[in-house]
This record gives C-alpha cells, sequence and structure tokens, in this order.
C-alpha cells in the first residue's frame, strides 16, 4: 500500500490536536476518514503510530519518530504556497515553568508564544524544578524550563545560561558582609523543601564550611519566600530579579556573601527522543524572548 498525502496531512494533526475527533473538525472531514486514513497509514508503515490511553490518543515510539519528517514535508508544501509555517503549529501544550523564573518571565513569554505561534494551546503549570523533571518523566509535561536540574538520562536537557542568584535579609537585619555561613547558621532561613534546587543550593552552600543551617523553615512557594523576608521572618535565596521590586521599596537587602552565591543554571527540558514541532516552536520563543530580556548571565 503506497502512502499518500492525505494520510500523512491525517496523522499530523491528530498528532497535533490530540484526537481524530479534533483533527477530522480541523480538516472539514467526517471521523470514520480521519480513523480510515489513519489505519490505512498505519498499514503502510507496518507500525502502530497512535495507542489509546485513558488521556485519549497517545503516540507510539515509530509515530513520536515520524511526527517530525511528516512535519517537515508540510512546512516545505507551505512554503511553496507562500503560507506561514507558524500558521500550522497548533493544538495544546503542557509548559512547565520553575517558580522563581516564571515570577520574572511569565507574562512575557505568554505574548511571545501567542505572537510566534498563535495556534498553540500552552498549559502553563508553574513548581519547583524537581516536580517539573518528575512530570516530563511522567509525560504529564511536554516541555518545560527547568534549575539546576537533577537529570536523568530519559531526559534531553537544553542549556538556557545562568539566573543570577543571591542572598537576601529584611532590611533591618544587621549582618556584616560578605556574610558567611557562620554568619547564618543561627538565623532563620527560608527554604523550598528538598529535593529542590534552592533546597540544595542552601545546603551546599553551607556545607562549604561544613555547616548546616540550625533554623531552616520550609515553604513550598518561591514567590511566598520574598514576602516572608521582607516581612522579617528571616533569610532566604533568591534570583535576583524577584528581590529587585522588594529591595527598591525598602523591605529587605541583597548581601554579598563568600563563598560567593552560586548562580542558577536554567535549562529547556523535554523526554530524551522526543522531536515535536510544537516543542521546539516553544524553545524557539524561550530563547528569543530570553534575548529580549537581558534576564540571564550567559
Amino acid at each position: 500500500m503506497r502512502l499518500t498525502f492525505a494520510q500523512l496531512e491525517t496523522f499530523f494533526w491528530t498528532a497535533q490536536l490530540g484526537s481524530a475527533q479534533r483533527a477530522a473538525q480541523h480538516l472539514n472531514l467526517a471521523q470514520p476518514t480521519v480513523s480510515l486514513r489513519l489505519k490505512e497509514l498505519q498499514e503502510a508503515m507496518g507500525a502502530a503510530l497512535f495507542e489509546r490511553t485513558s488521556r485519549g490518543l497517545s503516540m507510539t515510539a515509530e509515530g513520536r519518530a515520524l511526527l517530525p519528517r511528516v512535519a517537515a514535508i508540510l512546512a516545505e508544501l507551505q512554503g511553496i504556497k507562500g503560507q506561514d509555517p507558524a500558521r500550522a503549529i497548533v493544538g495544546p501544550i503542557r509548559v512547565g515553568l520553575a517558580e522563581g523564573f516564571a515570577v520574572s518571565c511569565l507574562p512575557p513569554l505568554l505574548a511571545g508564544l501567542l505572537e510566534d505561534n498563535p495556534a498553540l494551546q500552552p498549559e502553563w503549570v508553574v513548581s519547583t524544578s524537581t516536580t517539573l523533571e518528575a512530570a516530563l518523566l511522567k509525560d504529564t509535561l511536554d516541555i518545560a524550563v527547568v534549575l539546576n536540574p537533577i537529570g536523568d538520562e530519559r531526559l534531553s536537557l537544553r542549556p538556557l545560561g545562568l539566573q543570577p542568584t543571591t542572598w537576601v535579609v529584611p532590611a533591618f537585619w544587621d549582618v556584616r558582609e560578605p556574610v558567611e555561613p557562620r554568619d547564618l547558621r543561627s538565623r532563620p532561613v527560608i527554604s523550598n523543601p528538598a529535593p529542590s534546587a534552592m533546597h540544595r543550593q542552601i545546603t551546599g552552600w553551607f556545607a562549604t564550611a561544613r555547616l548546616e543551617p540550625a533554623r531552616m523553615s520550609i515553604c513550598t512557594s518561591v514567590a511566598v519566600i520574598p514576602e516572608l523576608v521582607a516581612a522579617g521572618i528571616g533569610a532566604g535565596l533568591l534570583p535576583v530579579r524577584m528581590a529587585e521590586p522588594h529591595v527598591a521599596a525598602g523591605k529587605m537587602r541583597i548581601v554579598a556573601s563568600a563563598p560567593a552565591v552560586e548562580n542558577g543554571r536554567l535549562f529547556i527540558g523535554i523526554r530524551a527522543g522526543v522531536e515535536d514541532p510544537r516543542t521546539n516552536a516553544v524553545a524557539r520563543t524561550i530563547r528569543r524572548v530570553l534575548d529580549g530580556l537581558d534576564y540571564l548571565q550567559r
């Protein structure tokens, strides 16, 4: 059985939209026609391209391998017709952002993705990087920006750059600079829970002096921690951009430290071996937007 353009087009839109029904609506076809084209394509390929799960249709490994090749064919045809290839990248995509990064960067990313790929339907998930890594591995996220990832051979990590990070203390605290681990050891310190990137950064900094923080309070929200520091509850280790509004308001101070705090390392994470036009489009937008924000230290 030979391959046809109709089969490839139907496969592409079913993969993009996540269901044969939505693909049929997009292509203005009856659903049985879509199902028949997919059946014929799978027979021609000699492999199952989709499998049914509790969440609907999911691509098999063979389907994921085929998708970028089909997308390239369709993009080339659209180029010949003079159409905008970005208009062909449609459908839902699940995007995770590390919370400290999201506080400063989510609004321009939303605008950037709408400008670059208006037919994409992003679902944004903001959490700690360790939670996002686990979600990528479980296939409940498609792509994520993660901070200081633990790493797994099943993930592909593409470096973005360094997120400037600093110790911050309540404005009224009298601490000498540069602050050292022994200066903060007995003071309250606020952190995300282990094994978050923030918790690893804080304990690693104290470990340079063979110390552990004696009064660590755990807060699951990165966005709440600067509010707690500004309220005088304790010290925190935060992205510089997140701290700046509170510093400008006179409620907290950025303090130099010895040893210096290691800046966070940001990566785009996807599942290894996955090539999807939607994740590639989101990754391009993330890089473009960050280049314009001057957010990263490279």
